[in-house]
C-alpha cells in the first residue's frame, strides 16, 4: 500500500521544495506522512467545495498547486472558513499536499505545460531562477543549491526559471491571439489590450503577473500573457508597444489538475486519482 510520504517524495522529484520561492508555503502542509492512500483528489485550490467533495469520495490524500496554508495561522476552529476546513481534513483524516512556485519554474512544471498547449517555440526563461545540479537530476531535493543564470538565452534542460518567452508559427493580431488562448484551456473569456502591432515573440507568466512588468519591459516582446492584471497595466504596455492578455489567474494554472493526475497514474496505477472538474471561478454576464 501506497503512503502520503511515497507520493510526495515521487512529486518532489518532478518539483523539489528547495526549489521554491523563499516566501512560498509548498510541501504536506496537513496530514500524516505515514498515513495509507488509495484514492488522491487533484485540485487547483483546496477550497471549501474541493475538501468537502475529496471527503465525500473517500480520499486519502488531497493534491493541490496553491497551499491551503499560505500565512501564518494562529488559531484552528470553527470561526473561519480555513479553520472548518482544516478541521475538517484532520477528523478525517485527509492530507494535503502543495506544489506551488517549485512547479511553476521546475523544468517540464507549469511553464512546459502551457508553452506545449499553446503550441510555441519556447526561446528562454522569463525569469531565470537557476538550476538543479547535475548530480541531483532525479530528484534529490536534499542539498539543493540553485545558481544564478546570467541571462534569459542561457538555458537548458535543467533550468529553473519563472514563467518563459517564446515565439509564435505565424503573426497574430491581439485579437487573434486571445481566441486562441480562450479556445486551448475552455475558457469563458480572456480580456486583453490591445497595442495595434502584430504578435510574433510573446512572454507568459502563469497565474500572477502582475509583479513581472519590469522584466516584459526589459524583454521587448510583443505581447505578455499572464493573470491578475489590471486597468493601469494594460493601458501601461499598451504604451510601450506591448499587448496585454489577461487570461485570469486560473485561466492558465488549471491545466495542473489534469497534468498532475496523469502523472500520479503513470507512477501509482494501484491508487484512485481524481480530477477536479474544470470550472472557471470567474463569472461574466
Amino acid at each position: 500500500m501506497n503512503t502520503v510520504s511515497m507520493i510526495t517524495e515521487k512529486l518532489e522529484q518532478l518539483a523539489p521544495k528547495a526549489a521554491a520561492c523563499d516566501w512560498d508555503n509548498p510541501g504536506l502542509l496537513v496530514g500524516r506522512s505515514d498515513r495509507e492512500v488509495s484514492r488522491i483528489y487533484v485540485a487547483l485550490d483546496a477550497t471549501c467545495t474541493v475538501v468537502d467533495a475529496a471527503i465525500d469520495a473517500g480520499s486519502d490524500l488531497i493534491v493541490t498547486h496553491h497551499p491551503i496554508i499560505f500565512r501564518g495561522v494562529k488559531s484552528i476552529n470553527d470561526q473561519s472558513a480555513l479553520g472548518l476546513k482544516l478541521l475538517d481534513l484532520i477528523r478525517n483524516d485527509v492530507s494535503v499536499f502543495s506544489m506551488h512556485t517549485n512547479f511553476d519554474s521546475c523544468p517540464g512544471g507549469m511553464a512546459d505545460i502551457v508553452c506545449a498547449a499553446l503550441g510555441l517555440r519556447k526561446t528562454g526563461l522569463m525569469e531565470p531562477t537557476g538550476f538543479l545540479p547535475k548530480d541531483t537530476q532525479n530528484g534529490a531535493a536534499e542539498g539543493l543549491q540553485l545558481r544564478v543564470v546570467e541571462t534569459e538565452r542561457d538555458v537548458n534542460p535543467d533550468a529553473y526559471g519563472i514563467g518563459f518567452t517564446a515565439e509564435l508559427p505565424e503573426l497574430l493580431s491581439a485579437a487573434e491571439l486571445a481566441a486562441r488562448v480562450k479556445a486551448c484551456f475552455g475558457l469563458p473569456f480572456v480580456q486583453y489590450y490591445d497595442a495595434g502591432m502584430p504578435i510574433r515573440r510573446i512572454a507568459c507568466c502563469p497565474g500572477s503577473g502582475r509583479g513581472e512588468l519590469k522584466e516584459v519591459l526589459r524583454l521587448g516582446v510583443d505581447a505578455f500573457l499572464s493573470g491578475d492584471m489590471g486597468h493601469h497595466e494594460g493601458l501601461d504596455l499598451c504604451e510601450e508597444g506591448i499587448s496585454l492578455l489577461d487570461a485570469g489567474h486560473y485561466g492558465l494554472e488549471h491545466i495542473f489538475v489534469h497534468y498532475i493526475a496523469e502523472f500520479l497514474r503513470a507512477e501509482f496505477p494501484e491508487a484512485e486519482i481524481i480530477e477536479e472538474e474544470l470550472h472557471f471561478p470567474a463569472q461574466i454576464v
